[in-house]
C-alpha cells in the first residue's frame, strides 16, 4: 500500500502542476505529503523508509528537475525531520495539519537555499516567501484526505499502525 500511494501522489503531483500556473497558490507538494502521512506504515523500519524517500526524491529529479540529486538529498533531509517530529508527537487528524506545515516549509526553505547554493537560483527574499506560502493550501487538503483514506483502508484491511 505504501509504494501505491507515494506513486499516485507523485503522478497525481506532476498532473496538477501542468494544470496549475506556476503563479498559483495551488503548487503541489504532494510526495512530500505522502512521505508524511504513510510514516506510521513503515512500522518503525527507518532505513526502509529513508530508502523510499530518497528513491522518490531521486525519481522527481529524473522526471519532474532538471536539478541532478537535490531533491533526492532534500527528501532524505525531510524524511529525517519526518522520524524526528514523530518521535514527539503523534500523527493524528489534528496533529496532522501543524506537522504538515512544518515540514513543508521546512522542506521548501531547504530545497531554495540549495538551490541558491548551486546557483539554480538567485537568492530573494520576496521569492521564497511566495514559494511558501503558495503551496500551503493544497497541501494541507491534500493531507487530510490522503490520511483520511489511508484510515479507512487500515480499519478495512486491519494493517498494523504503531503510531
Amino acid at each position: 500500500m505504501i509504494v501505491v500511494v507515494l506513486l499516485i501522489s507523485f503522478i497525481l503531483e506532476g498532473i496538477v502542476s501542468n494544470l496549475v500556473p506556476t503563479s498559483s497558490l495551488f503548487i503541489p507538494l504532494f510526495s512530500i505529503v505522502s512521505l508524511l502521512v504513510t510514516y506510521p506504515l513503515f512500522n518503525e523500519n527507518k532505513i526502509k523508509y529513508l530508502i523510499y524517500s530518497g528513491t522518490l526524491g531521486l525519481l522527481y529529479d529524473l522526471v519532474y528537475t532538471n536539478t541532478p540529486f537535490i531533491n533526492t538529498f532534500t527528501l532524505i533531509i525531510t524524511a529525517l525531520v519526518i522520524t524526528f517530529i514523530c518521535k514527539f508527537i503523534t500523527i493524528n487528524k489534528l496533529n496532522l495539519i501543524l506537522i504538515i506545515l512544518f515540514v513543508l516549509l521546512f522542506n521548501q526553505t531547504i530545497n531554495y537555499l540549495l538551490l541558491c547554493l548551486f546557483r539554480y537560483r538567485i537568492f530573494n527574499n520576496a521569492t521564497l516567501l511566495e514559494g511558501l506560502y503558495s503551496s500551503l493550501i493544497l497541501n494541507v487538503v491534500y493531507s487530510y484526505i490522503l490520511y483520511v483514506v489511508i484510515e479507512i483502508i487500515n480499519k478495512k484491511r486491519k494493517y498494523k499502525r504503531i503510531i
